[in-house]
C-alpha cells in the first residue's frame, strides 16, 4: 500500500479595494465613512489619501495594505465586524425621511473670483465637478444637500477639476469631510489652500 499524499491548501486571503481618506496611528478612514484598524506592526507610511489600494484582513479583522489587484473585492464586501466605526449603509438610513444637511465653504483670498466651487464625493468616485455650490459672497459658498436620515457622505472641495482640489495648510490632501443626514445638520469647511495656487 502506498502512503497517502495529503495536500493542505492554504486558505485564500481575500483582498478588498478601498480608497483611504486618512490614516492616523492605527486607524484607517476609508471612503464610505468607515474606519478600519490597522494590523499590529502596520503603519500609515505609504498610504496616500485618495489613491485606491487593497487591504487584507487578519482573523481579528485588522487591515494590512496590499498592492491593488484586479481580483480585489469591493469595499461593500468588507465585513461590518472589521470596522471600528462602520460606514452608514442603506439599511442604516431611514429611506422614508429626507433631511437637509447644510455645507458652508469658506475659500482662501487667492481664489480666482470667477471660479465656481464644487463638491466631489465618494458617490461618484470623486468626480471633481459633481455638485456646484451656491455663491453667498466672494469667499463663501453654500449647499443644502438632501440626504436620507442617518446617511453619511464623504466629500472634498474643488474648483471643478482634480488639479484644483483643496489642500490643507501643509499643502497636502486633507482627510475627506463628512456630511451627515440629520435634521438641521451643518458643517463649515475652511479651505486653507488649493492644489494649483501657491
Amino acid at each position: 500500500m502506498s502512503p497517502a499524499i495529503v495536500i493542505i491548501a492554504a486558505a485564500a486571503v481575500s483582498l478588498f479595494r478601498i480608497v483611504p481618506l486618512a490614516c492616523d496611528g492605527d486607524r484607517l478612514i476609508v471612503a464610505g465613512a468607515g474606519v478600519l484598524r490597522l494590523a499590529d506592526g502596520v503603519s500609515c507610511a505609504g498610504i496616500v489619501p485618495g489613491r485606491a489600494i487593497a487591504v487584507a484582513l487578519d482573523d481579528a479583522g485588522r487591515a494590512t495594505p496590499q498592492r491593488l489587484s484586479s481580483d480585489a473585492l469591493p469595499t461593500a464586501k468588507i465585513p461590518r465586524t472589521a470596522y471600528v466605526l462602520a460606514p452608514a449603509v442603506e439599511r442604516d438610513a431611514d429611506e422614508t425621511t429626507l433631511v437637509t444637511s447644510t455645507i458652508d465653504v469658506l475659500v482662501p483670498a487667492r481664489t480666482p473670483p470667477s471660479d465656481d466651487i464644487y463638491l466631489s464625493t465618494e458617490r461618484t468616485s470623486w468626480s471633481p465637478a459633481e455638485v456646484r455650490m451656491d455663491r453667498v459672497d466672494a469667499r463663501h459658498f453654500r449647499l443644502a444637500l438632501r440626504l436620507h436620515r442617518g446617511a453619511r457622505v464623504a466629500f472634498r472641495v474643488t474648483r471643478g477639476s482634480y488639479g484644483t482640489t483643496e489642500r490643507d495648510a501643509a499643502r497636502t490632501l486633507p482627510p475627506a469631510h463628512i456630511a451627515v443626514g440629520e435634521p438641521d445638520a451643518h458643517i463649515t469647511v475652511v479651505i486653507p489652500a488649493w492644489a494649483d495656487i501657491d
